[in-house]
C-alpha cells in the first residue's frame, strides 16, 4: 500500500505525478507565449514548428500516465491525481493541435490574400491600360486613325492595332 502523502511514482521511469504536473505547466506557459507572439504578428512558420515540438514533448507523459493508471496498488486519491494529469495532457494536446490548425489557416489566408491582392492589382493595371487605349482611340483624329490603319496593313491581321505608338 502507498503511504498517505507519498507521491505516486510512475513505474520504470522515476517520474512522479508532481514532476509531470510541473512539466505540463511549463509546456502550457510556452503554448500561451507562442499564441500571444503569433497573434501579435509573429512568424507563423516558427510558431507552427514550436507548437509541433510541444506536442511531441507531451506524448511520453500520456504513455507514462496511462501505464501508471494500470497499476493495481493505487489508492483512490492516487488514481484521481493521475487521471487528472492524464486529462490535462489530453486537454493540452487538443489545445496545441487546435492552435496549429488555427495558425495554419491564418498562414493560408495571408498567402491567399497576398496572392489575390497582387493579381487584383495586376488585373487593374491591365484594365486601366486598356481603358487608356480605348480613350486614346476614341479621341484620335481621323487623319491619325487613317495613318494607323495604313501602318497595320503591312503587319497582317494577326498583329492587331498598335495603339501605344501614336
Amino acid at each position: 500500500m502507498l503511504e498517505e502523502g507519498r507521491q505516486v511514482e510512475i513505474p520504470d521511469s522515476g517520474v512522479s505525478a508532481v514532476s509531470i504536473r510541473a512539466e505540463l505547466g511549463q509546456i502550457e506557459s510556452e503554448l500561451i507565449q507562442l499564441t500571444r507572439q503569433a497573434s501579435a504578428g509573429g512568424q507563423l512558420d516558427e510558431a507552427l514548428r514550436e507548437l509541433a515540438f510541444l506536442a511531441t514533448r507531451i506524448r511520453p507523459f500520456h504513455a507514462h500516465l496511462s501505464e501508471a493508471l494500470e497499476r493495481r496498488d493505487l489508492k483512490y486519491e492516487d488514481v484521481a491525481r493521475l487521471e487528472e494529469e492524464r486529462k490535462r495532457v489530453l486537454w493540452l494536446y487538443r489545445r496545441l493541435r487546435l492552435e496549429q490548425i488555427f495558425f495554419s489557416k491564418l498562414r493560408l489566408e495571408r498567402t491567399l490574400r497576398d496572392t489575390l491582392y497582387r493579381q487584383i492589382l495586376e488585373g487593374y493595371d491591365e484594365f486601366s491600360a486598356m481603358e487608356a487605349l480605348e480613350a486614346r482611340l476614341r479621341g484620335l483624329p481621323e487623319e491619325a486613325l487613317a495613318d494607323e490603319l495604313l501602318r497595320e496593313e503591312g503587319s497582317g491581321p494577326e498583329a492587331g492595332p498598335d495603339l501605344a505608338e501614336s
